[in-house]
Parts: structure tokens; sequence; C-alpha cells
């Protein structure tokens, strides 16, 4: 795995999925490494010390929306892909 790296997954998902993706995630924070994996990528992140936070909410024509994001800049060694502890998964 390269230093940069790029993940993307997108589906339809029932609220209960979305809640056990959004709980691992948190374990992840909590841990200090997420591990994002799918058939054809994967990428692991290790959360520094001080994250930036926003959400955003829209309701427009009938769509909602909510946007999440949490952004910090890499304070530690990069861990091989090989270390595989945390899988997010649905």
């Amino acid at each position: 795995m390269s230093a940069e790296g790029k993940f993307e997954f997108d589906s339809v998902q029932d609220p209960v999925s979305i809640q056990d993706f959004l709980l691992a995630l948190t374990e992840g924070f909590a841990k200090g490494r997420i591990v994002m994996r799918s058939e054809a990528e994967e990428i692991v992140l290790l959360p520094g010390p001080l994250l930036g936070f926003s959400v955003k909410a829209k309701r427009k024509a009938g769509e909602n929306k909510i946007n999440i994001k949490i952004v910090w800049k890499d304070s530690r060694k990069e861990i091989s892909a090989g270390d595989k502890s945390i899988l997010i998964a649905s």
C-alpha cells in the first residue's frame, strides 16, 4: 500500500447496516486504526490526536442528505497492509 490512496464505496443500505458501519468506524477511531476494504480496494488510516469535524444536513425536493467530514494530518508512520486488525463491514 502506498502512502497515498483512495477508497470509494457506494451502495444502497438499510438503516441497521448504516448503524453497523458507523459503530465499526467509531471503534476504529477509539483504537487509532481504521481499515476500509472492499473486493477491489483497501486503505489503512491512522487517525491523529486532533481531528477536523463537520456535519451538514440538507433536505430539498424530497431528497435528504447528511454529509460527515473528518480530516487530520498524518503524524504517525504508516502500518503495512499485511497487519489487518480492524475490518469495517456491514
